[in-house]
């Protein structure tokens, strides 16, 4: 197994606090090691209220009271703490390096994560492994990252039992060293696919050919089930939650016994099925991939009555609850493990990592805690070689008297070689006054100053070139809001900045022209389009001649600190000129816009906070425009062409649009009286 990091020592071998904080429930675990193998020793669980509409702090302190509780009744002593994050903060790839030298790979992953996600280095932790060696001599490798702000809030709920981090695992992933552990996955080579359906979120992680593959997550758990349940026969959650406990079972397909409680539940299980369909396809067209024949359940809603028939009727394979504690001891303080062991299996993978290696050894510790371990190290270090030194000089002073004439000649060769170095300067030394300063070192500082620019210019290009971003995400969301029948074209779409106008400014710069709707109460009003070029200010600043990048929109990039006074505001909308059949399919066009949503690749949602349309921008032009479309600079010259009486044209149109990112997948926009939403 390949680390990135090295900070911390490993668990192997070691008792630890292993902590699965949930959605719904928080789980203390701890194995121990015997004669006949490892045992289960210790095992506690604590639910707690996961009712979504619970603002984050009253859920956070429901988790720090169930962890107190939990570790009051199991009694474990040790600290050092395995903790778990969820798959869905975590970013995971498969990827296949070239043959290269193996200190090189670390590298290539570095540079990769880099460019998959949208943070810098310092505001995420990372980790990958070598799977497997191909037969080229590159490598099958996995890499994981996730936001050390994640991380941190799982942090936060442990420091309240006094616990100090020693590993953050992934879920999923523990869950599937743990079925590895208990040789549950593909021995004879097929391809199986474990299936963790949790509170709100399920996971998949698929094997092939006894070797990891693929993992995914999805946004629906056991929560969309209750809530669903809570809509239909108007109960609170909690209520919701119970009865999905004790009566609630997966369709059967008999519409009688099923009634209005299994068409609602089969709703929901259905969106689900379609999702692993929808995951196991896209996973059949990646390199190594190849159709599953065997699927684990494991999770709280692996519990639900009929699950089993229920998905293999629907995904038309294999399905089984995973044996979790089979094949391993259970002493007599983890007896409640017997009573739901599937919620078990994520626990248990990361309590194995205290004592043996795993298939899967990732650790996402923030840069923080690594560096904060390091310094640890090196303070012993030195406190070591301190006490040595005193050692040594103290072993040293009898003879300190008999060392008094060597030392006297090292000085007469020390000014040898000042005299060499600036003959002037041993002119000057004298016994007891200050030491004398060479006229020398005011050339050696200008030189630093110097240097200390270039290092500043090359620092600001290259945060430049960490903070760059594409509109890939933006234009496809635009591009994806167009009538489902077409019959609209763009000519071209453009970044700008769209800002609030403060009501005395009646004079506006150059560069800009007011929105649809504009007057003096304020108002919408794009200033600047296009993608403008450079200029940083302060030492080593590097000027092109032109404002800063507009860069912005996601979260991470340059803060309104670090610009000049002169900068143009980050980008954060989109202006589209195009030609449509109808005027029809223009409105349609823009509520399109302003409905949809498009997820992006860190996961967040990308959508329309402002739409702003002029009936203004419509003009009729002859089919033939299309020939040779313009752009919004000369589309006036075109537009001028007659079009003739019954003669079949197109109409021109410019939207604006005012760009929103959300973690949370956005609710559609309404319309305000101006037009924009």
């Amino acid at each position: 197994m390949a680390r990135m990091w090295s900070g911390l020592k490993k668990t192997a071998g070691k008792k630890r606090l292993v902590i699965d904080i949930g959605t719904s429930a928080i789980r203390v675990c701890e194995l121990a090691k015997t004669k006949s193998g490892l045992e289960i020793s210790k095992y506690v669980q604590r639910e707690y209220n996961s009712d979504p509409s619970l603002d984050e702090q009253a859920r956070n302190q429901l988790r720090t009271t169930a962890l107190t509780e939990a570790l009051k009744e199991a009694k474990i002593r040790n600290r050092k703490t395995v903790l778990g994050v969820p798959g869905q903060s975590v970013f995971t790839r498969c990827r296949t390096l070239p043959p290269v030298a193996e200190f090189k790979v670390n590298q290539i992953v570095r540079y990769e994560i880099q460019q998959q996600i949208p943070f810098g280095l310092d505001q995420i932790a990372m980790d990958y492994q070598v799977l497997n060696k191909t037969e080229q001599g590159g490598y099958d490798v996995m890499m994981a990252a996730i936001k050390v702000d994640v991380v941190e809030k799982h942090l936060d709920t442990i420091k309240a039992a006094k616990a100090s981090i020693d590993t953050v695992d992934v879920l999923p992933l523990a869950a599937y060293n743990w079925l590895l552990h208990q040789k549950q996955m593909g021995q004879q080579g097929d391809c199986v696919a474990l299936i963790d359906i949790g509170a709100s979120t399920t996971d998949i992680v698929i094997e092939r050919g006894n070797q990891f593959r693929f993992t995914r997550p999805l946004n629906m758990g056991g929560n969309d089930i209750t809530i669903a349940l809570a809509e239909a026969f108007n109960l609170d959650f909690v209520s919701a939650e119970k009865i999905k406990r004790e009566r609630a079972f997966a369709p059967t397909g008999d519409l009688q016994r099923d009634g209005k409680g299994g068409e609602i539940i089969g709703g929901v299980l259905q969106r689900l099925s379609t999702e692993i369909i929808r995951s196991f396809s896209y996973f059949r067209s990646l390199p190594g991939g190849g159709q599953v024949n065997r699927i684990l359940l494991t999770g709280g809603c692996a519990r639900m009555k009929n699950i089993v028939p229920y998905l293999s009727r629907q995904l038309g394979m294999d399905v089984q609850i995973a044996p979790v504690i089979n094949n391993i001891t259970v002493g007599a303080g983890a007896a409640a493990v017997k009573t739901a062991p599937e919620q078990a299996c994520v626990i248990l993978g990361m309590a194995l990592r205290c004592w043996e290696p795993v298939t899967i050894g990732i650790n996402l510790i923030p840069p923080r805690i690594l560096e904060t371990a390091r310094r640890k190290e090196q303070a012993l270090y030195w406190s070591l070689s301190v006490a040595a030194l005193i050692l040594i000089f103290a072993s040293l002073v009898p003879s300190a008297a008999k060392e008094n004439k060597r030392v006297k000649e090292r000085i007469d060769e020390l000014r040898a070689a000042v005299r060499a170095y600036d003959p002037e300067l041993v002119q000057r030394i004298r016994v007891g006054a200050p030491v004398p300063q060479s006229e020398l070192r005011a050339q050696l500082d200008v030189r630093k100053r110097q240097l200390q620019t270039l290092v500043g210019q090359v620092d600001t290009l290259e945060k430049a070139k960490r903070q760059r971003r594409f509109w890939l995400d933006e234009f496809a969301y635009v591009n994806e809001a167009r009538p489902p029948l077409g019959q609209i074209w763009f000519s071209s779409m453009e970044s700008c900045v769209i800002e609030e106008e403060q009501p005395q400014q009646h004079h506006q710069p150059p560069g800009m022209r007011p929105a649809a709707g504009d007057d003096d109460g304020g108002t919408l009003a794009m200033q600047r389009r296009g993608f403008p070029g450079l200029q940083y200010s302060g030492a080593g600043a590097v000027s092109t001649g032109q404002p800063v990048m507009g860069l912005g929109g996601r979260p991470g990039h340059v803060p309104e600190a670090q610009m000049n006074e002169t900068a143009i505001p980050r980008a954060n909308g989109i202006i589209v000129h195009g030609f449509a059949e109808s005027d029809e399919v223009i409105n349609e066009f823009v509520k399109g816009l302003r409905s949809s949503s498009r997820q992006m690749a860190n996961t967040w949602f990308v959508s329309a906070e402002k739409v702003i349309f002029s009936e203004g921008s419509v003009r009729r032009v002859p089919w033939s425009i299309l020939n040779d479309a313009p752009t919004e600079g000369n589309i006036g010259d075109r537009s001028t062409q007659s079009v003739g009486a019954g003669q079949d044209s197109l109409f021109t149109f410019t939207v604006e649009l005012l760009l929103r990112y959300t973690a949370e997948k956005p609710s559609p926009a309404t319309e305000t009286e101006d037009g924009t939403v």
